[in-house]
Formats: C-alpha cells, structure tokens, sequence
C-alpha cells in the first residue's frame, strides 16, 4: 500500500529562518503592545486598500475594520494596564480580571485613572481628544454598540438575533482617522510610563543606596 502523503505542518515549535516566530518572548502578558500594534497596522492597512464609504453595497467591508480597530483598542487598553502603568496604582488591577473583559469602558477607567497618578490628565490628547472625558466618550460609543467584541464578526449574536443595531450608520474613514489618533496617544503613553517607572525606580534605588538602604519602592511625586 502506498504511503499516505503527510499534511504539512503549518504551525510549528521551531520554524526555520525567515518565518514568524509568536511568543519569543517567553512572556505572554508582555507582549501585549505588540499584538496591538499589528492588529493597528492591519486596520490602517485595510482602511487604505478598500474603496470605503464610495461604492454602492460596499457596507460589509466596514465589518473587518471595526472590528480590527475595536481588537487593537482593547489590546492598547491592556497592554498600558498589564504594563507599567498599573504599577503607579495604589491598588494594582488583577491580571487575571483584565485578561478576561473585553469592556472596553471597564479598561478605558482604569487607564484614566493611571493618567490620573501621574499627573499627565492635561497632556493625554489627542486629534478629537481634549482630555480624559473626550476619552472616555469616544470608547464608550464604541462599547456600547459592540460591548462583548462580537458585533462586526458575526452578522448574529448568540441569542440568534443581529449583532448590529439596525440601520447603523457612521463614516468609516472618520472613525479610523479617530481610531489612528487614540491608539498612537495610548501607545507613545504606554511608553512613556515605562520610561518614568525606569527613572523612578533608579532614583529610588540610588537614594537608598546613599542612605544605606536596600529596600525601596518607587514613588510618584
């Protein structure tokens, strides 16, 4: 009897040179960011090869946006939490908790209230964002007509009925001009956190240091 010709693995533990490697990192929860930032560039990707909000009976195409957008979002949203910002938090938010929500609104209050410890609530703008309440409108409109990240990836939710509302209207290309705006300030806030929590943590050490000490933690001021 001939021997069956294998399938070829698609997805493998050691893959040669030149392939995806996912997860090098060996630590999950830290990668995050980078989840975010593909599933960003895949949307403006997107937005930039389709004929969006021009040819007639090209609604469904919005679908794939949207829900890229609202993926990369709520990856920001963790990201910046499970990152150094939930470190500047007198009480530090469960990774357990955060991994499992897909509220947008829940994450979006938690990252206002990072934004808050530090001091950064006049600087956290951005195009069509002039302060923390733009903010959390913006990711509360978005939560409210897609909550459980479901929406825009099934034309039915699990009860059988449609996922959006009906007639549901909006430009597509506005709402990723917006969405671009809000993930590159929660992206360069994300970094700018890691970069004070460095600062601070050495300003801690040397100062124990200097005073004999060995145990610190880092302070806001």
């Amino acid at each position: 009897m001939p021997k069956k010709t294998p399938y070829p693995l698609l997805f493998v533990s050691n893959p040669g040179p030149h392939n995806t490697v996912l997860n090098w990192h060996n630590v999950p929860e830290r990668e995050f960011c980078f989840y975010a930032r593909a599933f960003h560039t895949a949307a403006k990707t997107l937005v930039e090869n389709l004929d969006l909000d021009r040819t007639p009976r090209s609604d469904w195409n919005a679908c794939p946006v949207v829900f890229l957008y609202r993926h990369a979002l709520e990856l920001h949203l963790k990201a910046l939490i499970l990152g150094d910002g939930g470190k500047f938090l007198a009480s530090k938010p469960d990774p357990a908790s955060i991994y499992r929500t897909h509220c947008l609104r829940r994450l979006a209050q938690v990252v206002c209230e990072i934004v808050k410890a530090v001091g950064w609530k006049g600087s956290f703008t951005c195009e069509g964002v002039t302060g923390l309440g733009d903010f959390r409108a913006v990711v509360n409109d978005l939560d409210s007509v897609d909550p459980g990240s479901h929406a825009f990836r099934y034309p039915v939710n699990t009860a059988g009925e449609g996922s959006v509302q009906s007639h549901l209207t909006f430009s597509v290309l506005e709402f990723a001009r917006q969405m671009n705006a809000i993930l590159d300030l929660l992206d360069v806030t994300a970094d700018a956190l890691a970069a004070t929590w460095d600062m601070q943590t050495e300003a801690a050490a040397l100062e124990a240091e200097l005073h004999g000490g060995n145990d610190f933690e880092p302070t806001i001021h």
